[in-house]
């Protein structure tokens, strides 16, 4: 019992970085940008919350002080480094009208050498790395409840990895689907991104509407890319291990949905969990393999090969996505 709860724990904690990812790319595509940057964003958001805790804030002996405010401000640092970011993306596509899939696929490139770059100018230590201080993760006692009186494997599998993020997270998610689907705002958004002329000709500005769009997409992937420093050791590497491109597997699996998305995110996080804790799951299946867990760590990306390939077809994506946007064509 405690394994299947630490299973369904990291699941919960792996997947908090996909979900933000995937609802970033859902923010831009519903607005007609194709957000190839988003692996890109999630580096520099974790690179500049890194950044930010490593710093003068950590030494004063705040973070002992005001834990979770500390983390909060983090991921507010990280958001808006995602969000300037991506408003290179925004300039390139919208202004220039530039290739979205270039332009996205440039700053892929660009975000991990500037990482390293921008860390060996703080530190000259030549390390590609930032550890990040003992970020505390809530726990029973958080919510005014005594976790002696909690039954170990609900005590696990509920506040075993139950950070900030998750939290805020779970919100995003909820109001994801509220702006997208009960406000003016969401319906304007998917209008440009299915029907620009026809949105322009009602009077709603197109081109201030897909900034917003990517720049939302900017702010929750550099959330996500904070979010996949904490649940992957607690340190920025100027690398994300691909969570980007999955992140895009994951709204296209969720066919640019966000509850869906919820789903998919979990899916691909559930084989992650297993991949991490396949040396320690005695009845996964070996396969006369020394080192198994070598060949569950290929799942994740296997099944997103698998999954696109049967359900690729089947979703829709928004009609204007990648389209230059001309108020002259009809």
């Amino acid at each position: 019992m405690d394994i299947v709860a630490i299973l369904i724990s990291k699941t919960i904690l792996y997947a908090v970085p996909l979900l933000l990812g995937a609802l970033a790319g859902m923010f831009s595509e519903r607005s007609g940008i194709i957000n190839i940057a988003l692996e890109g964003i999630m580096i520099i958001g974790s690179l500049f919350a890194g950044v930010f805790l490593s710093g003068a804030i950590i030494d004063s002996g705040f973070a002992e002080n005001s834990p979770q405010l500390v983390v909060l401000l983090a991921m507010i640092v990280a958001g808006l480094a995602g969000l300037l970011f991506s408003l290179l993306l925004a300039f390139a596509a919208i202004k220039l009208k530039a290739d979205q899939v270039i332009s996205g696929t440039a700053l892929n490139i660009f975000a991990p050498a500037f990482s390293v770059l921008l860390i060996y100018a703080l530190t000259y230590t030549g390390n590609s790395k930032i550890p990040l201080p003992d970020l505390v993760n809530l726990s029973a006692e958080s919510f005014g409840l005594d976790s002696t009186n909690i039954v170990g494997w609900i005590n696990t599998l509920l506040f075993g990895n139950l950070y900030l993020t998750t939290i805020i997270s779970i919100l995003i998610l909820i109001a994801s689907f509220v702006v997208l689907y009960r406000t003016k705002f969401g319906l304007r958004l998917r209008a440009c991104g299915e029907h620009p002329q026809a949105a322009d000709s009602v009077g709603i500005n197109v081109i201030k509407m897909r900034y917003i769009g990517v720049a939302i997409s900017g702010f929750l992937a550099g959330l996500g890319g904070f979010a996949f420093a904490m649940g992957n050791g607690q340190i920025h590497q100027s690398d994300v291990l691909g969570y980007g491109f999955l992140a895009l597997a994951v709204m296209i699996f969720g066919n640019w949905k966000p509850f869906k998305i919820l789903f998919a995110a979990l899916f691909f996080s559930f084989f992650s969990s297993i991949a991490i804790l396949a040396s320690t799951i005695t009845f996964l299946p070996k396969f006369g393999l020394d080192k198994v867990e070598n060949l569950y760590k290929m799942l994740p990306y296997i099944l997103t090969l698998i999954v696109l390939a049967f359900t690729s077809k089947k979703s829709r994506a928004p009609k204007a996505e990648g389209i230059p946007y001309d108020s002259g064509k009809r």
